[in-house]
């Protein structure tokens, strides 16, 4: 990926974001609350002079919701694309939080998860994903997401264990940019 700047933003505040609810599948309505509209809104302003040329985003409504406002000043194609989607905890969906995390103790990255996409198969896909910025022609590329899939995407661009990349915090529609000459998985 020669020469190539991405920015990676999470999605804005989402209704079960406030109910600390899982959200796994892309059908279900969990859209931006007030408060998530308005960090989009911000997150547009400070990624203004950006020059984005292409949003990429996730099937999830939160994600083009996201992509959506920020767009407003771009004007540039929006795909969504299920590669960047959310974690696949599918057996979780609606259950509290913690409940996932519970199923996954010891180790997310080992962990088998009954009607859940393993961790091997999640970053699988993104690497699908970043292997496929390759062969686009943009060059300022702003992909929305989701707080794992975007630490797991940050580590591999850098280099960094898996576990180690999954301690970055990620906050709501704030923008973080990389210049990417190539993936340093």
């Amino acid at each position: 990926m020669s020469g190539k700047t991405l920015f990676f933003v999470r999605h804005g505040e989402a209704g079960y974001n406030l109910l600390d609810r899982v959200n796994s599948h892309p059908e279900v309505s969990n859209d931006l609350t007030v408060t998530g509209r308005e960090q989009a809104a911000c997150c547009r302003r400070a990624l203004a002079s950006a020059a984005i040329e292409v949003i990429y985003c996730s099937e999830f409504p939160r994600a083009r919701q996201t992509a959506e406002i920020i767009n407003q000043d771009f004007g540039v194609p929006v795909v969504v694309d299920r590669l960047i989607n959310e974690t696949g905890a599918f057996a979780f969906e609606g259950l509290p939080c913690s409940a996932w995390h519970r199923a996954q103790v010891p180790d997310r990255m080992s962990a088998v998860v009954p009607g859940c996409e393993s961790f091997g198969e999640m970053k699988s896909r993104l690497l699908e994903f970043l292997d496929r910025l390759h062969e686009i022609p943009q060059q300022r590329i702003l992909v929305v997401s989701h707080e794992e899939p975007i630490q797991l995407m940050l580590g591999m661009l850098e280099g960094v264990p898996d576990g180690l990349a999954k301690t970055r915090p990620i906050s709501h529609c704030m923008p973080i940019s990389m210049d990417i000459k190539k993936i340093l998985i």
